[in-house]
């Protein structure tokens, strides 16, 4: 059947009126992947700086036995922690009332000046990373410790403290900052911008036709001069574009976001796990391309699903669980850095776009890869727009009761 770009046209217009005129969709659509991001970002370096930081002065330990050695209880007092008493410290342990516990034995200077061995004993509750820290600390700081009385013995007995060491490791972070940030921008932006793709036209695609089914504006409007396929056709470019306005708002929000976490955040953004990340135009250009491609496929495949319900409510629960599918691509390539993602990742639908992504995000741009995405993404958008013309064409489907 040949499409009229005039009715195209006139239909395209009359969806998206509708689409406007709907205050809260515009507010999911558009408002909210605007700064849905930027809150997410903000909260994320929040949370992370207070789930890792610990400041000795205002953490709580509990030492048992601190009397058992002067030299411990200097060198705990010198920390800062805040040492409290507790008649039942693994309960106040796991109940995140202190941080740890250290247990120092009560013959534990006779054993030191005898030269023997001596257990010290730290408590932690792994499940709160603060514990797990202080623990660390604590541990550092018993070791450095007992190295010192190493060294003293050796020096008393004539001998040089480097034999006890004959390997030293000096471990050095080669990663820059951008890099570590983007470990986790990674599968945060490439989720972000996939799942607001597919959101952003959900709600105009069941309106404009089961919801046309319930509202029984549908069957005249099948009567009019225009042909099937300029109707389709018209609805699939107002849905496209509803998806692309909610792609497009999340992009900004990302923009957005790396100019505004530096004053809004003030000097703990240093802390922040996106310290030192920013994007480039080429890199906003082809998350462009791979925004509108992506919410181009799901215009489609929304369109052909929603052609197939009953009622809008119908709709809602056909169409649903594709919020859930789009979040499961991101965790393909959770685990794998950009050099060990394979052709085949540039190929599977939704994961292609996670994956050009993803090097994006490392500030990569591999055209074979890219040619690949595009190629497949293509293919892709021609079998949903085959499949939705084809939906809303059988009428067995577009009128079943």
């Amino acid at each position: 059947m040949k499409i009229n770009l005039k009715h195209v046209w006139i239909v395209l217009k009359k969806e998206l009126k509708d689409a406007f005129r709907d205050r809260k969709a515009l507010l999911v659509n558009i408002i909210l992947p605007m700064i849905f991001i930027p809150v997410i970002f903000i909260i994320s370096s929040i949370a992370a700086k207070s789930a890792v930081e610990v400041k000795p002065e205002k953490t709580p330990i509990c030492v048992i036995g601190l009397e058992n050695s002067k030299s411990i209880s200097s060198m705990i007092e010198k920390s800062e922690f805040n040492i409290i008493k507790s008649t039942n410290p693994k309960k106040d342990l796991q109940d995140g009332k202190i941080k740890a516990v250290l247990i120092i034995p009560k013959d534990f200077e006779k054993l030191l000046s005898q030269e023997k061995q001596v257990n010290i004993q730290i408590l932690t509750n792994e499940a709160d990373m603060k514990s797990s820290n202080v623990g660390n600390i604590l541990s550092n700081m018993i070791n450095e410790f007992s190295k010192q009385i190493v060294k003293q013995r050796l020096i008393q007995k004539n001998l040089d403290p480097s034999i006890i060491e004959p390997v030293v490791i000096n471990k050095e972070n080669v990663a820059p900052p951008k890099k570590q940030s983007a470990t986790i921008l990674a599968f945060l932006i490439p989720m972000f911008l996939t799942l607001w793709a597919a959101l952003g036209g959900m709600n105009a695609a069941i309106d404009i036709t089961a919801g046309e089914k319930e509202r029984g504006t549908l069957e005249p409007l099948l009567t009019t001069a225009a042909t099937r396929s300029s109707l389709v056709t018209g609805k699939y470019l107002a849905v496209s574009i509803m998806a692309l306005l909610a792609g497009l708002s999340s992009l900004f929000g990302i923009i957005a976001s790396f100019v505004l976490l530096p004053s809004v955040l003030g000097e703990s953004f240093k802390n922040s796990p996106f310290y030192g990340y920013s994007v480039s135009p080429l890199t906003v250009l082809i998350m462009l391309l791979v925004v509108i491609l992506t919410a181009i496929i799901f215009a489609a495949i929304e369109v052909a699903i929603a052609s197939y319900a009953r009622s809008f409510k119908e709709g809602q629960t056909y169409l649903s669980p594709l919020s859930i599918i789009v979040v499961i691509p991101p965790y393909f390539t959770m685990y794998k850095m950009p050099n060990e993602l394979t052709d085949t990742y540039f190929l599977l639908p939704i994961v292609n776009a996670i994956s050009v992504l993803k090097e994006l995000i490392y500030d990569i741009v591999n055209l074979q890869h890219l040619g690949l995405f595009v190629i497949s993404s293509l293919v892709y958008i021609a079998i949903s727009i085959k499949f939705a013309s084809r939906m809303f064409e059988n009428e067995k489907v577009l009128f079943r009761n």
